[in-house]
This record gives structure tokens, sequence and C-alpha cells, in this order.
């Protein structure tokens, strides 16, 4: 009877070792996928910025210090997006999500608010139309890939962890 128990207790742990061992595989291509589309959104993003800063004198300069921002910004969250994707899916069953990037990325995002606040203020002191329409479009893109980022971290955040609530309680 007690060989038994110990077979069935063996038979679920290498089925839940399986089981997040399949799972951290799919998120970690779904990962990649967020990371590469995260960089690549925001360095357009950038690019147009940094374009739109030479149109009008005003708030050129303003511009282009956002742009600047927002590269160092987009190298930083994209790393953490890829810290946060390659932690194995067996170790995050255990311990939890990489709460150390997750902080990380939580802090870019801040950073990407901060700069949608400045272009919608200078957005108000741009004196082109076509500016303020372009500065709309990037403010936009923006807000966009700041809400993806916040969806990532609710979604690794609320990942199941057996032990997660005890590596909480000593960070």
């Amino acid at each position: 009877m007690r060989t038994k128990n110990i077979l069935s207790t063996t038979a679920l742990l290498l089925l839940l070792t399986a089981l997040s061992a399949s799972i951290a595989f799919a998120q970690s291509d779904k990962g990649k996928e967020m990371s590469e589309q995260h960089r690549s959104k925001v360095a357009e993003t950038v690019r147009a910025l940094t374009d739109l800063a030479g149109k009008d004198q005003n708030i050129g300069e303003e511009v282009r210090v956002v742009a600047e921002e927002q590269e160092s910004s987009n190298e930083r969250a994209t790393k953490a997006i890829q810290a946060v994707e390659a932690r194995g899916g067996f170790k995050t069953f255990l311990i939890g999500t990489d709460y150390k990037n997750i902080g990380a990325l939580r802090s870019e995002v801040v950073t990407t608010q901060n700069s949608i606040d400045r272009l919608t203020k200078a957005r108000g002191r741009a004196t082109d139309d076509a500016v303020k329409a372009d500065l709309d479009a990037q403010i936009k893109a923006l807000e966009e890939t700041d809400a993806n980022a916040l969806n990532f971290i609710k979604v690794n955040e609320g990942k199941f962890s057996i032990f997660g609530w005890f590596v909480r309680l000593f960070r």
C-alpha cells in the first residue's frame, strides 16, 4: 500500500514537471515575440519623434529629449521582458515569476507615461497642425505600447506558483 502511494506521488510530480516544462516552451516563444514586438514598436515611435523634432522649433528640443529617453527606456524594458520570459517554467511554477524584472518593467512603464505627458504638453505648444497630428499618432503608439507592457506585467504576476507567497515575504 505504501509503495503504491509513493508511486502515485512520483507519477504526479513527473506529470506536473512535464506540464510546467511544456508551458514554459510556449511562454518562451510568446515572450520572445512580445519583447521583439515591444522593441520594434518603440523604435518606430522614436524614429518618428526624431523626425518630428526638426519640424517645429517651439517643441523640437523637448521632443528630441523624449525620443532619446524612450530609446534608452526601450532597451531596458526589452531586456526585462526577455528576462521574465527566459525564466524556466519549472522555476516559475515553484517560486513564482521574476519579480525583480517585473519591477524594472514597471519603472519603464512609468517612464513612458511621463514621456506621454511631456509630449501631450508639447502638443499644446506646437504651431503646425500637421505636427500636432503627428504628435497625436506617436502619443497613441506610446499609449498602446504602455498598455501592452502593463498587460504583460499583469499576466506574469498572476502566474500560479507553489511557494511564490513565501518568496514574496522576503522581498
